[in-house]
């Protein structure tokens, strides 16, 4: 996005008037490692882009790391999580019926309870429940976070082969789908794709499990493609035929109702011979009736194209850096990336760890330059203020708490399980918008209103905040300390003095004023300056770039 016009939107000229200048985007920086200053602003940028959010806690230990250890400390830890758990009592259906959960007790976990009753209407009423409990969970994890690139990476993940909700309906599928995204977050993305051709939701969101050799559906054949793999760019030049012998590969694939798994109908495979165009080096992929030999044979083509590492890390690179990439950063970043990529058998590991140790990724360009997700808002604001929360195994207590937190980034549009539609979500790759898409006469009263209830509502510890000022009682330097922390874009020193007359000294000019109702702890002043000044401070166009 142009920041120069993002950040006079909305701000009162009068008052605010920014002199920064941003540069035209022209890179000198490459892959090569990052060896310049390692301070709070460059800590801060790789913990806002790798995890949700940047907590003073997190700044003020990976301060002590080097930026190549720091890095690999966030790409190795992988938390274990427990699963979600059923939350409620007795469920009530649309007419009023109230039922149980198939015997699942309350606080135990559903997922390897398979629905076997017959009775649709329970079914529907118990994949809900679950469904909610499962997005709740979700929610849990991501504000409980470890100091680790994980959660930021299963989300993309789940916005790379994006299923909905509303499509699968089936609790148990959407789980499968999102451990499987979970367990593979920092894996082989070849191997990956592999399992997600097969995954039954995919084959009920894609519509795999209607494909047979008699009607064959070219729908995930398509999708994985274009979208999935290779990409749509100019170098992508698979053909309508290719898609169409992807299909014939992939019939044949049913759901197992009993055992949630699926399986190879041999009745409905193609087990014919598929040929594929000059793009794909004019494969033949030999039919048989093993449909897992078919699909390792034709995932493998599709990786070995080169196009699809350049695709894939091309979408690494939107989600972690910036999403206009021009021809410098194609050759300079993203094709040696993709060697990398190709040269580790397609570990993801390798790739991020490059990407984010080098000078590109700390290039003053690169900071500051894209609008908060609806997450990065919401868990970021919650973290960084260290707002205390229930565990994430808490189903009596959290789950309500993490549903009013999915639920807000639901209305910000971010919804967890039901991306727009396969392609994700929109403002990590439509352009020429992209991440503005984030900010609409919708959203945008909707993070206003939810930063102003967490300070109204006495959410936030603003006290304790403040007091990460080195001198609190300065209120020259508890704006100075407390705008670093909180905006990524510096504050000009006019705004910074704006800050200060208005809501620490009353606009009186004086420091004393606040000086003084510190030192002598005037807790009223205190609260109703604090609560005024972090209103205004998070309503900024700065506190929404990341």
């Amino acid at each position: 996005m142009d920041r120069r016009v993002f950040l006079t939107r909305r701000r009162p000229q009068s008052s605010l008037q920014n002199t920064n200048k941003v540069p035209p985007r022209i890179f000198g920086s490459g892959l090569n490692p990052y060896t310049g200053n390692w301070t709070r602003n460059e800590v801060a940028h790789l913990l806002k882009r790798t995890m949700f959010g940047a907590k003073k806690g997190d700044v003020d230990y990976f301060l002590t790391r080097s930026v190549s250890d720091a890095v690999d400390e966030l790409i190795n830890t992988v938390p274990v999580v427990n699963p979600p758990l059923r939350e409620y009592g007795l469920i009530e259906d649309e007419f009023g019926v109230l039922f149980d959960d198939l015997g699942v007790p309350q606080g135990q976990t559903w997922v390897q309870d398979f629905n076997t009753t017959s009775d649709p209407s329970v079914i529907s009423g118990i994949n809900r429940f679950r469904g909610e409990s499962l997005r709740k969970w979700w929610a849990g994890l991501i504000l409980h976070q470890n100091r680790s690139i994980c959660e930021k990476m299963v989300l993309f993940w789940h916005h790379h082969f994006s299923v909905q909700k509303e499509e699968v309906e089936n609790a148990t599928f959407l789980y499968r789908h999102h451990d499987l995204l979970r367990r593979n977050a920092l894996g082989n993305v070849r191997e990956l794709t592999k399992e997600v051709t097969i995954d039954p939701a995919m084959l009920i969101h894609l519509n795999g499990y209607l494909n047979s050799k008699l009607a064959p559906d070219e729908n995930f054949a398509r999708e994985l493609q274009e979208l999935m793999t290779v990409g749509k760019g100019i170098d992508s030049l698979y053909t309508e035929n290719d898609v169409i012998e992807a299909a014939r590969v992939l019939t044949g694939w049913r759901i197992d109702l009993k055992t949630m798994t699926s399986f190879l109908d041999t009745r409905s495979h193609d087990i014919a011979n598929k040929t594929f165009s000059a793009f794909y080096n004019n494969a033949t992929i030999t039919g048989n009736s093993n449909g897992l030999q078919e699909i390792d044979q034709f995932i493998n083509m599709i990786f070995n194209t080169p196009e699809t590492a350049k695709f894939i890390c091309r979408k690494l690179y939107k989600w972690f850096i910036y999403y206009e990439i021009d021809d410098a950063t194609e050759t300079n970043v993203i094709a040696p990336l993709a060697t990398i990529f190709i040269n580790n058998n397609f570990e993801i590991r390798p790739v991020l760890e490059t990407l984010l140790k080098s000078e590109h990724f700390f290039d003053a360009l690169n900071q500051a330059c894209y609008i908060k997700s609806p997450f990065d808002l919401i868990v970021g604001t919650l973290r960084e203020f260290n707002v205390s929360l229930p565990p994430y195994t808490d189903h009596a207590t959290g789950y309500p708490v993490f549903y009013s937190v999915y639920k807000k980034a639901a209305e910000m549009q971010q919804d967890l399980l039901q991306p727009p539609d396969v392609s994700g979500w929109p403002s990590y790759y439509q352009e020429p918008m992209h991440y503005e898409l984030w900010i609409n006469s919708n959203s945008l009263p909707k993070r206003a209103d939810y930063t102003n209830d967490l300070i109204k509502d006495n959410i936030l510890d603003l006290r304790m905040f403040a007091n990460y000022s080195s001198n609190p009682a300065d209120p020259n330097q508890l704006v100075e300390d407390v705008s670093g922390l909180l905006f990524r874009y510096p504050l000009s020193s006019a705004s910074k003095t704006y800050i200060k007359d208005k809501f620490l000294l009353n606009n009186s000019g004086n420091d004393a004023v606040w000086t003084n109702a510190w030192n002598t702890n005037n807790a009223s002043l205190i609260k109703t300056s604090l609560d005024q000044m972090f209103a205004f401070l998070m309503n900024l166009p700065e506190y929404h770039l990341c």
